[in-house]
């Protein structure tokens, strides 16, 4: 018997590990579907509520995939090595195929421990290699030689053929959704569902001439973001769709484009494609990174900075951060809209990391660590080097200190997205929500009825500890020595002095 083994690979079309185990039936045996409910990942705290509610979702319409191919998904709950080890003592498991996967270090755990006993009992695990990333001597291909590799390639979808005799029959009862162990937090009641239904759906609303031309001009305000992105990077995080399904959509456009405008115009859209493929590139990068400093989950990129914001940690302002209460407006509004919904814009994470890790000098692991939670989309690889990219942590040049004012009035410029998730402000007009000095003790009579507190002062003086915070981090990063835990009051004093 093999055994298709999916872990953040969760679907049957464009999957080399479904595709190969279904053509070696002959040479190795039928084969299982399998997913594995882990009591240690879930237990995990960057696991979070909603995440497994998503995975459960996206699991019910994949099993009824199966189903109609004439197979069945097998669900288990335990830990993968001790639930294969059951398997194979039932019916002798002679390959296990799965995606190789570049992932946070309790999954790269339990993958190696996986490794050790197959090679124990002698059954080939068979990982496919996913998103281009190269591991260990193997060399990466740059991104236009990649891209250009995916675009050619002919994705294959079995849905509606008959592969009844190519399945193994489940030799366990599947567990019972009673018996899997619930993650830690409450779902958001507004977060993306799961389902390759909905995927798919989200590609092709996104992916036209119209939407990849505004693209670009959508992104960095939260009031167009919402339904100016694709909103595909969860799918693409639970591989529920394939970069490459990703990649062939935008030549589409592309070539849909090429048809059917003017030479003009079709040179907009090329832009525009380029620059949405800009940020797949990074992704990309961000994981290859990831593949090779695995680390940074734990460790900071630049090891000057271990234990310095540690060592001046706030828990007060912490959780002021978290919930929503910093007496910043745009700040708070997103970190609400984030508790409710899982997803906030790009521009917007960037803020809120930059305002946690350099105005209130929270530790970057710290606040990466919540923010896994948080996000729906959280993807390990690429959500750690971004956080130390961000917090100035890293080797990239440039520090990313935002004013959280001025990205207010940049990209929320009428106070709309402040007043949906600030109901304190609600009474205040137009750009007045932005004005501090005018937000402080606000309590609008629709918030007074939702039992809110009084809308608080700044936690912070937002301009002076981002100028501090700017000068530690880039004296920290040319190996000087920093002062450390500086007072507000201090703040102008030690800036006068650097």
């Amino acid at each position: 018997m093999q055994v298709f083994w999916l872990k953040r690979n969760l679907r049957l079309q464009d999957s080399d590990p479904f595709y190969f185990s279904m053509a070696g039936v002959r040479s190795h045996g039928p084969v299982l579907p399998v997913y594995v409910h882990e009591p240690n990942l879930i237990c995990q705290p960057d696991v979070s509520r909603q995440h497994q509610v998503f995975v459960q979702e996206t699991l019910a319409e994949l099993s009824v995939e199966i189903e109609r191919l004439g197979g069945r998904l097998l669900e288990l709950v335990g830990e993968s090595l001790d639930v294969f080890k059951q398997l194979h003592r039932i019916t002798p498991i002679t390959r296990i195929w799965t995606h190789r996967e570049t992932t946070q270090n309790s999954q790269y755990e339990r993958d190696k421990q996986m490794k050790a006993w197959c090679q124990a009992a002698g059954i080939e695990l068979m990982e496919c290699q996913q998103n281009g990333i190269a591991r260990g001597e193997q060399t990466s291909l740059s991104f236009p030689d990649y891209f250009a590799q995916c675009v050619t390639r002919k994705l294959k979808d079995p849905t509606g053929t008959s592969l009844t005799n190519r399945f193994a029959k489940p030799p366990l009862p599947a567990a019972s959704p009673e018996s899997i162990p619930v993650a830690t937090g409450d779902d958001k009641p507004f977060r993306q569902r799961g389902g390759r239904t909905l995927a798919v759906n989200a590609m092709r609303s996104f992916f036209s001439i119209r939407s990849l031309q505004r693209y670009p001009f959508q992104i960095s305000s939260p009031n167009t973001a919402w339904n100016g992105c694709s909103r595909l990077s969860t799918y693409l995080a639970y591989g529920i769709i394939s970069d490459r399904e990703v990649f062939q959509a935008v030549d589409g456009v592309v070539t849909q484009g090429h048809e059917k405008l003017s030479p003009e115009s079709f040179q907009k859209l090329q832009e525009r494609a380029r620059f949405y493929l800009d940020r797949l590139m990074w992704r990309r990068q961000y994981i290859q990174t990831f593949e090779h400093h695995p680390e940074l989950e734990f460790q900071h990129m630049l090891p000057q900075f271990d234990g310095v914001r540690e060592s001046e940690f706030d828990q007060e302002r912490f959780e002021a951060w978290k919930v929503g209460r910093t007496g910043v407006p745009y700040i708070d509004a997103a970190m609400r809209c984030l508790r409710q919904t899982g997803w906030i814009n790009m521009r917007l994470r960037a803020t809120v990391v930059s305002f946690a890790t350099m105005n209130l000098w929270l530790p970057t692991l710290q606040v990466a660590r919540h923010l896994a939670g948080e996000f729906l989309d959280y993807e390990p690889a690429v959500h750690y080097p971004i956080h130390h990219v961000v917090s100035g942590t890293s080797s990239f040049d440039n520090l990313m200190v935002y004013d959280p004012i001025k990205q207010g009035i940049d990209n929320d410029s009428a106070g709309v997205f402040i007043r949906r998730w600030v109901p304190e402000l609600r009474a205040l007009k137009g750009a007045d929500v932005h004005d501090i000095t005018r937000t402080v003790g606000c309590l609008s009579d629709e918030a007074c009825d939702l039992g809110l507190l009084p809308y608080p002062a700044p936690i912070v003086d937002y301009r002076q500890a981002g100028k501090l915070a700017k000068q530690r981090v880039s004296d920290l990063r040319k190996g000087k020595s920093v002062p450390a835990g500086v007072s507000e009051a201090d703040a102008g004093t030690q800036l006068s002095l650097m």
